[in-house]
């Protein structure tokens, strides 16, 4: 079994403005280290009009059970990837994410869509570790990690999008 994740987040910015920042080395990191990752380095960075490609790996600490820090450890070294591609107003993502030491991650999309005056951000992942015993234990906590995540990246996205208007 696996676990899906769906969240959507209102944006007020246009599809440009949100591109930009996604666009932005500096909002990567920014956004991870407020975040409280550690060692985020970028392996791939390629930003073009239609076109992104963000690869990095950081240091996340784990705030999981006893249980799963015993498999996963005090912090989660992830490799993260996102290739966006945007078509007129629309941006679409296909999202991979991998915790070392564990098998499995987190696969899914990202879309990015008009929104009224702004844009709607939906997002649709699929949470799935081959753990014999706990893997169901451990996706549910990932799945709880990632609705954690998705409402401090919005808080961030805000700020960020505001400071940089």
């Amino acid at each position: 079994m696996s676990k899906k994740f769906t969240n959507t987040d209102p944006y007020d910015a246009n599809v440009d403005q949100m591109w930009a920042m996604l666009s932005d080395q500096d909002y990567w990191t920014a956004k991870y280290e407020s975040m409280g990752a550690s060692n985020v380095t970028f392996t791939q960075f390629n930003a073009g009009e239609d076109a992104l490609t963000v690869v990095n790996e950081r240091d996340v600490p784990a705030d999981l059970p006893s249980f799963a820090k015993k498999i996963v450890g005090e912090t989660n070294h992830v490799t993260h990837t996102e290739r966006w591609t945007r078509a007129g107003d629309h941006a679409t993502c296909s999202i991979e994410i991998k915790v070392k030491n564990v098998p499995g991650g987190t696969t899914g999309t990202m879309d990015i869509t008009p929104s009224g005056s702004g844009t709607s951000w939906a997002a649709n992942f699929d949470i799935k570790f081959s753990v014999p015993l706990i893997g169901g234990k451990l996706e549910g906590v990932f799945k709880d990690e990632t609705a954690s995540n998705f409402k401090q990246e919005k808080a961030f996205n805000d700020q960020w999008l505001a400071d940089n208007a």
